[in-house]
């Protein structure tokens, strides 16, 4: 909680000074990033997230949902989430690498006006536990809630 309080707080002031700040509400959701290798162990990917249309800050990114990705959040330029774009990576030399859809990452975005975001998320690489590159495909999908920011009047 400490480590998220800490990377809000120079996010939170930034857009307090930032008088280019669209006005609107201003919300906090999370996505899920999710890979699927097709049948092939997932060993390492690297990916990255950005968004093409809306106004969206990062404030923090989450391990996946299972096996090894869960283990720990996929590696990231901290500075990074003062942007609007981060490059995540991930590598596993466990033997129960997941060969089937697997959630490797959840990302905490602070979501502000009303446009809604579109994602762009170009998988950079994907390879199996010998370095080989295998075909793997990516996904984003929001998850269900999303909160507005305490004080924010509805």
């Amino acid at each position: 909680m400490t480590r998220l309080l800490l990377a809000l707080c120079p996010l939170l002031c930034l857009a307090a000074a930032d008088p280019a700040a669209p006005s609107g509400p201003s919300r906090f959701a999370a996505v899920d990033v999710f890979i699927d290798p097709k049948g092939q162990p997932l060993a390492a990917y690297q990916l990255e997230f950005a968004a093409e249309t809306g106004r969206i800050s990062l404030v923090g990114v989450e391990a996946g949902e299972s096996g090894p990705y869960a283990k720990r959040p996929p590696y990231y330029d901290p500075a990074a989430l003062a942007g609007h774009r981060i490059i995540l990576g991930d590598y596993t030399l466990d033997p129960a690498a997941p060969n089937t859809r697997t959630r490797v990452a959840r990302l905490m975005l602070e979501l502000r006006g009303d446009a809604p975001p579109q994602y762009v998320t170009p998988l950079m690489t994907a390879a199996d536990p010998n370095g080989h590159l295998i075909a793997a495909e990516i996904s984003v999908i929001p998850t269900a809630s999303t909160q507005s920011r305490s004080g924010d009047k509805q």
